[in-house]
Parts: C-alpha cells; structure tokens; sequence
C-alpha cells in the first residue's frame, strides 16, 4: 500500500465512506427523468469543505454533472476517476427493503444504485478528499467526473460533456465501472476488468397489417406477425464474433482454472460447443449466460406496443429490441441477422447507436491494477473483461481516454451472492465490508499512480 496510506484510520475512512454512500443511494436519481441536481450538490458540498476546486455544469434543468480536479505537476497525463449518479426504476413491491432508504441488514447495504454505481461515486469522492488531506501534490492531475444520465444513453452525461465541455474532462486514462468485482469460479478469485464493451444498437421494429374487428379471424394481424418474430428474436442464438480481446479475456480466465475447467473454458469460443458450455457447463447461469452474450450479437425484445381497444385488431404492431454489437461486429452485422430472422414484413430502424469500444490492457496503469489486486486479495488474480451493456466509457474513448472499469468490491465466497444478477435486480445491495476494502484498493491505485 502507499506511504501516505499505511498510516490511516481505515475505521473511520471506512465509516465515513459509508456514511457518505448511504445518504448518496437516499437521493431517488431513477432515470427517467434522472433528477441528478440535489444529488450532485449534496457531493459537490462534501468536496468543497475537503478543499477541493469543483464545478456544476447542467445539460438541462436539474441534469447536473460534478467536475472535481486535484492539478498535478503534469508529470503524466491526467487521470479521470468517474461515475454516473442515475439509476435505473426499482420496483419496490419485489425488494426487500427499501430502495432508497439505503437500510443496512445482514452485513449488506441495500439500494438502488449500491453496486450502478453510487459506490464509485462514493469511494471516489473519498480518495479525492484523502488526497487532499495528504498534503501531497499529485505528479497527475486528478479529475472527477460525477455525471447523469448513463442509464439511458449519456446523452445529457458524459456525452454532452465531451461534445460541449470536452477541456474539463479530458485525460489520459480513466477509471469507472464495470470491473474489479470477485468472481469465483471453481474455487479460484478473478477480479475481472472491464477494458471493452459491446457496442449499442437500440432498434424499432413495426409490422403493418389491416385493421378490422376483433371478432373476425384475420392472417395479417399485424399483433401476430409481429409476436413471431419477437419469438425467433428469443429464441435464436446469432452467430458468433470473437475479436482478439474476447479470446484473451477466456484464456486468460481459463488459465486461472483448474483442470478440467481450464481446458473446458477455451471452447465457449467454438462454434460447436459454445452452448454446451455456457449453457450447461459454467456452473453460475448467471455467468454463463453473460458469457453467451459476449460472443455474439443480441437482440432482446423489451418494450412491446400495440392497439388500442380490446375488439378492434390494430393497423400496426412494434416491439424495440435492446440490440448490442460483438467486439469484431458492426451494426450492419447485427441488421443483416435480424433481417435473416424477420423476413419481408417487419420493418427494422434504428433509433440509437454506438460501436463497440476497446483498451488495451497492456499500459502501466492495467499492471497496477493487477499488482494491487494481488497484493489486497492475496491469491486472487485480475484479467481483462469485455462486458455486454455499455458504459460512459463509450463517450470518455471519444476524447483519447484510455478507459479501464475498477469500481472495487469483494463478495465473500461463501454467500449465496451474484455480482450479475444484482446489476438492475431487486434487492441490488453490497456488502459494508467489500465496499470498504473496494475503497482500500482505489485509493492504493490512485496514489501509486499518481502520487508516487
């Protein structure tokens, strides 16, 4: 651990860090609308009294992005430490507790947003406050993005910032989610970590058919033909894309493994045995069917629309497909499929996109990261990880910013608890003391890397 770190009250850096995420989660951000404002003033204040420089900018009334900046010495390009204080709906009659009440049972802390991604937000605003406190002038300059509106496309978030504020923002790496949480597999700890992620493709598909009364049987119901092709969409598995990030990420999974798993791991990559092993062979469903979802293009029917009245059959039928793009694809690649699927009838259009986007692990801050996981979590290993959703690191990549997701959180083995299945779930909650030792790890990061 740093210098400046060993001497610490990690009881009451710990304390204080929690104190701060729990009232964070308190601020209801569910986007739509996003409603960031109160939520970002409330951390702007708590950089503020630590003495730190920072800065509102809004993209729209109560949209509010928080810039913070440590300036360094300029030995080094900058570094941008970020999170998105948005979350996406909870639906409270399925949880346990309460979402934004931020109540602490058993060890967890529950809300939405603990894990996407006020933890980040918190653990960030806390190194930044310890650097502070060091007295210590970082050879770096230290931003702090806390942004809006990642749930649902950035646009008022880190893309607006890019496009209108990119001299606030811009570095030379960047931090963020998603990555540096535990995964076990086969009695083996992997901290994966995010260095790519699939690109977006968010598609409207219609049908249209003739109207008429819902009394009279009718073979172009525009309902009907439209549910079949929502049907192949769910039940077909597109082909598959393995880019030269994607097989590393495996192998280097795979070599972490026991037999026979080390051997087994490798073959989610061909073609023949790809769903024999994510389907039947990775013991956690949940990582298997994120594993499934790397691989190839996807297309998940997720909002349906349709008539108007019970006894009329509708003109028209849509559903939107939450479509993302494989490293190694396009956005033509994934139409050209879902065209295969939808024959002449369904109409395809694009309402948003963004290509897929990719780091390279090997830098000196990945290695960082990979001894500081080792040495905090002894035994334990990092690999590089491509993710299926997208994060604001598709807007930050814009600029140049060499984005890795270490948003550090351990789960301890022996609780019945998926990192995957907590992300946009019920009940989303984190451990009190992986959130603390999630916060051990990134300041140990953000000092050895810039304050050395």
């Amino acid at each position: 651990m740093h210098k400046a770190l060993r001497a610490l009250d990690w009881e009451r850096v710990g304390a204080e860090a929690v104190e701060l995420f729990r009232d964070l989660l308190r601020f209801d951000t569910t986007n739509p609308p996003g409603n960031e404002k109160a939520c970002a003033e409330f951390l702007e204040k708590y950089l503020q009294d630590a003495g730190i420089e920072t800065e509102l900018l809004f993209s729209a009334p109560e949209r509010a992005n928080l810039i913070a900046r440590i300036p360094g010495k300029g030995q080094g390009g900058a570094l941008l430490l970020n999170a998105h204080l948005d979350v996406v709906p909870a639906e409270a009659e399925h949880w346990d507790m309460p979402p934004f009440e931020a109540e602490i049972k058993e060890g967890y802390i529950y809300g939405r947003g603990t894990i996407d991604m006020k933890n980040m937000a918190a653990m960030s605003a806390v190194v930044m406050k310890l650097i502070k406190e060091s007295g210590i002038t970082p050879e770096r300059e230290i931003i702090f993005a806390a942004v809006a509106d990642e749930e649902t496309g950035c646009e008022k978030g880190s893309e607006w910032l890019v496009e209108n504020h990119p001299e606030k923002v811009r570095a030379e790496y960047g931090l963020g989610e998603l990555g540096g949480f535990t995964l076990h597999m086969n009695g083996r700890t992997l901290y994966p970590i995010q260095v790519a992620e699939k690109g977006m493709c968010w598609i409207k598909a219609s049908v249209h058919g003739e109207p008429g009364h819902g009394s009279v049987i009718r073979d172009d119901n525009a309902v009907v033909r439209l549910a079949e092709f929502v049907t192949k969409v769910g039940r077909t598995r597109l082909p598959l894309h393995i880019s030269g990030i994607v097989e590393r990420s495996f192998n280097e999974m795979a070599e972490a493994q026991p037999q026979p798993a080390k051997t087994v791991l490798p073959l989610v990559m061909k073609k023949r045995f790809s769903s024999l092993v994510t389907d039947v062979l990775v013991p956690d469903k949940g990582v298997g069917r994120v594993f499934a979802s790397l691989i190839r293009n996807t297309a998940n029917p997720t909002v349906l629309r349709a008539g108007t009245k019970t006894n009329v059959v509708p003109s028209k039928a849509e559903v939107e497909l939450d479509g993302r793009i494989a490293l190694g694809s396009s956005r033509q690649e994934l139409l050209a499929e879902l065209r295969e699927l939808a024959g002449p009838e369904v109409q395809l259009d694009v309402m948003r996109s963004s290509p897929p986007c990719e780091t390279d692990p090997d830098t000196e801050l990945f290695a960082l990261l990979s001894r500081i996981v080792t040495e905090h979590d002894p035994g334990a290993m990092a690999v590089p990880y491509v993710i299926p959703g997208f994060t604001d690191a598709k807007s930050w990549s814009k600029l140049g910013i060499k984005c890795y997701g270490f948003s550090p959180v351990r789960f301890d083995p022996t609780h019945d608890i998926k990192f995957a299945d907590l992300y946009h779930g019920h009940n989303e909650r984190i451990p009190v003391d992986g959130f603390k030792f999630g916060l051990k790890m990134l300041a140990d990061a953000v000092f050895r890397f810039c304050c050395r």
